[in-house]
């Protein structure tokens, strides 16, 4: 049974993380949730008693650990290039439902807890931003790139990886991991030096 009851709990996690990512915090309500379930509405307060809010933090708190996750990883198979990490990470992203990191900061959290929203956006910084800020650091410690502000450019990372999930194929032909491997060769080559 236990086992039942968790297996329940993620299918309404997943249905929720989709709609959220999709849509955002404010537009999606429990019973779009429950349409997309096929359940009652009622249902998802079984699993979290004080309904929407309580699922939307536990959908983010899942989603940063899986990227916090999946991006080590990605950093750790790439070897010890810092382009190579950069693609790793880079392309980890793009292999996930796009965040919107600049909707959530501006329309999800500030619609919440303010102290929830305090500790989720500390949550996209560890996930998202501080690995990259760290290979950065390293790159520049080492002398192979010259990075004055490495927050500001993880920053700028994360936002183009987003951005190219905007991009239909009508306007370009090329694969997500092909605009991604573009734009960072692209980027890179401003950081090398000569």
């Amino acid at each position: 049974m236990p086992n039942d009851l968790n297996q329940s709990r993620e299918r309404v996690l997943d249905a929720a993380e989709a709609l959220f990512i999709a849509s955002g915090y404010a537009t999606i309500k429990l019973k779009h949730i429950a349409e997309r379930l096929e359940v009652k509405e009622s249902s998802i307060y079984y699993h979290f008693p004080k309904g929407k809010e309580e699922l939307f933090v536990a959908v983010m708190h899942r989603t940063f650990n899986r990227h916090r996750v999946g991006i080590a990883q990605a950093i750790h198979a790439a070897g010890e290039d810092w382009v190579a990490q950069l693609r790793a990470v880079c392309h980890w992203l793009i292999s996930q439902p796009a965040l919107d990191v600049m909707r959530m900061s501006k329309s999800d959290l500030p619609a919440i807890d303010p102290l929830v929203a305090y500790e989720l956006e500390e949550e996209v910084y560890v996930a998202l931003n501080l690995p990259i800020r760290e290979i950065l650091e390293r790159a520049h410690e080492s002398g192979k790139a010259v990075v004055p502000d490495a927050d500001l450019i993880a920053g700028m990372v994360i936002g183009m990886v987003g951005a190219i999930d905007i991009i239909k194929g009508t306007w370009n032909p090329k694969t997500k991991t092909e605009m991604v491997d573009i734009l960072l060769e692209s980027w890179v080559n401003g950081l090398r030096r000569v």
